[in-house]
C-alpha cells in the first residue's frame, strides 16, 4: 500500500532548510483569498493563472553553512531536492525525491546547479518527473536550522530506531555517534538538520533513499509545528512571516501573489491527500564503474531511456489511479529491496 499522510501544499512557504523558504520580489498590502479565487487571478496585466491545474515547487536543501563557506568552500551541492507536486483537481499532492547521484544532463543531479546553474537543474527535474517545474525554494543548513527553531521545534514521529557513528559534527572537525529511537521527538533545529542530512545509519537507514523519506518526515511535522505555542510565527501574520523570512537570506522564484494562493491552502489541508515518494531501484540502477562503464564515479541511470516508467506512475499517482501493489504492506517495504 502507498504511505499517505495528510499535510498540506503550504509546506512549499513553511517548511525550511533543506527545504524552503520564501524571498519574494514583490512587497505589497496582504489579503487572503480561497484557492479558487487565487487560480483564477491575472497577474498583473498578463492573461495568465497563477498556477497551471497542477503545482510544481521544488525544495532544494544546499550543503552549505556559514562555517563551511569561512572555510573557503565556494559552491555547494543540492543534495536535498524534493518536488511538490499538487493536482488542484484531484485534491493530491505528492512530494517526490530522487537519488542525489542521478547521472544526468552531463552530472550528478545535485551538482547541476553549481556547476550550470538553476536552469540546468529545472530541466534535469522536468526530464526525471515529466513534470513543468514552476519555482524553486532554496536554503542552507543554518537557514533550516533557524527555521526549525523558530517554529518552537519539529514535532517527528521516527519510523524505526537507528544509529549513525559517523556523523559530522557542525564544525567539520570530527564525526560523531548520533541516535533515533522509533517513536515521537520534538527536534530541534541541529537534531532536526542531523535527522534529514544521516546517511550512514544502521537498522536500514543508510542510504540516500532513507533520509529522503526522512525528510519528508519533517515536512509533515513542520506544518504542525509552525502552530505550536513555541513558534514566533503563530497566529499567524503573512507580513511579519514575510518580513523575517526575506532578512534570513533564503531563496525563493515565488512571488507575492504566489506566496498568498500557498498559505491559503493550510484551512484547507484536510481536504489533500499527501504521498511520499521516493524514486528507488523500481526506475534507476548503478551501471559500474569504469573501465566496466563509462562512468568514472558513483552513479545511477535510469532503467528504461526517458523514464517513461516513471513518467507514468507519477502521473498516475496525482490522479489517483496508480495500482499499489496488493502483496506490499506499505510503500517503505518496496523501497528497501532496492539497491539505493
Amino acid at each position: 500500500m502507498k504511505k499517505v499522510v495528510v499535510v498540506l501544499f503550504a509546506l512549499a512557504i513553511i517548511a525550511g532548510g533543506i527545504l524552503l523558504s520564501i524571498r519574494l520580489k514583490h512587497r505589497g498590502s496582504l489579503f487572503i483569498l480561497s484557492p479558487i479565487e487565487l487560480i483564477t487571478e491575472r497577474v498583473e496585466k498578463k492573461k495568465e493563472p497563477l498556477f497551471p491545474e497542477t503545482i510544481n515547487i521544488l525544495l532544494l536543501g544546499t550543503d552549505t553553512s556559514i562555517n563551511r563557506r569561512n572555510k573557503g568552500q565556494g559552491g555547494f551541492n543540492t543534495d536535498t531536492m524534493i518536488l511538490i507536486s499538487a493536482n488542484t483537481r484531484t485534491n493530491r499532492i505528492l512530494l517526490t525525491s530522487v537519488p542525489r547521484d542521478l547521472w544526468i544532463n552531463g552530472n550528478k543531479i545535485n551538482a547541476l546547479h553549481v556547476v550550470y546553474g538553476e536552469d540546468t537543474l529545472l530541466d534535469a527535474f522536468e526530464q526525471v518527473t515529466g513534470l513543468d517545474v514552476q519555482e524553486i525554494i532554496r536554503a542552507d543548513f543554518d537557514q533550516f536550522v533557524w527555521l526549525a527553531d523558530s517554529f518552537g521545534g519539529i514535532p517527528v514521529t521516527v519510523e524505526r530506531s537507528f544509529s549513525d557513528y559517523s556523523f559530522p559534527n557542525f564544525t567539520d572537525t570530527d564525526v560523531l555517534t548520533v541516535s533515533f529511537t522509533a517513536g515521537e521527538e520534538k527536534m530541534t533545529g541541529e537534531r532536526a538538520l542531523t535527522f534529514a542530512r544521516s546517511r550512514k545509519g544502521t537498522n536500514g537507514e543508510g542510504s540516500d533513499l532513507m533520509r529522503a523519506k526522512r525528510q519528508h518526515l519533517l515536512l509533515e511535522g513542520m506544518v504542525e509545528a509552525i502552530k505550536q505555542p513555541g513558534s514566533i510565527f503563530w497566529p499567524m501574520d503573512v507580513d511579519n512571516f514575510y518580513s523575517v523570512i526575506t532578512s534570513r537570506g533564503i531563496y525563493t522564484t515565488l512571488t507575492l501573489n504566489k506566496v498568498r494562493f500557498l498559505w491559503d491552502f493550510y484551512k484547507d489541508k484536510d481536504r489533500y491527500e499527501v504521498e511520499s515518494f521516493v524514486v528507488d531501484g523500481t526506475y534507476v540502477y548503478h551501471p559500474g564503474m569504469y573501465p566496466q562503464s563509462d562512468y568514472h564515479a558513483w552513479v545511477f541511470v535510469p532503467l528504461e531511456p526517458g523514464f517513461a516508467n516513471l513518467h507514468a506512475d507519477i502521473k498516475a499517482k496525482l490522479e489517483g489511479t496508480f495500482e499499489y501493489p496488493s502483496d506490499l504492506n506499505n510503500e517503505s517495504d518496496q523501497n528497501e529491496n532496492t539497491s539505493l
